[in-house]
């Protein structure tokens, strides 16, 4: 579930985003990818099964913390519940006392809807509700880029 916006394709806006200082830069395409992502957080929440509401709550959108030099990685995904190890003799020898973990949280069961299980076929709503919205999330992200091109550069 990936959608890759190629600035250089943009004409002018590949050139202003060229003027920009490389800070500028970094803090631009972290808002244009985000904006896709919540874009395509709200579809794929309204799309949500829901029984409690639990998952419908936990679906997010979230950006990568490392990227390669020049991107910006934004996408959706459930959150998972976490956890902080004990101050456990195992975990005191392996040094990770007070750290942090993930584990199943309350929405766990969103892969049984959306994968499948041996007893009960799939019922995919993820990936169907977000190629559906391609189209919307590309176009949030290049309104986004362009907004804030132009109030880095001054422009407004």
């Amino acid at each position: 579930m990936s959608i890759s916006v190629d600035i250089r394709g943009l004409g002018l806006l590949a050139e202003d985003f060229a003027r920009l200082k490389r800070g500028a830069q970094k803090r631009v395409l972290r808002q244009a990818t985000m904006a896709g992502a919540r874009v395509g957080r709200d579809a794929i929440r309204d799309a949500a099964p829901v029984d409690e509401g639990d998952l419908r709550d936990n679906i997010i959108a979230a950006s990568k913390k490392r990227n390669e030099p020049g991107t910006h990685t934004a996408g959706v995904r459930v959150r998972p519940d976490r956890g902080v190890y004990a101050n456990t003799r195992a975990n005191r020898a392996k040094k990770r006392v007070g750290q942090a973990y993930e584990k199943a949280g309350p929405a766990y069961y969103w892969r049984f809807s959306e994968l499948g299980t041996s007893r009960e076929p799939a019922r995919p709503w993820i990936r169907p509700t977000w190629d559906a919205n391609e189209q919307d999330i590309g176009d949030a992200v290049r309104d986004r880029l362009a907004s804030a091109i132009d109030e880095a550069i001054g422009r407004r």
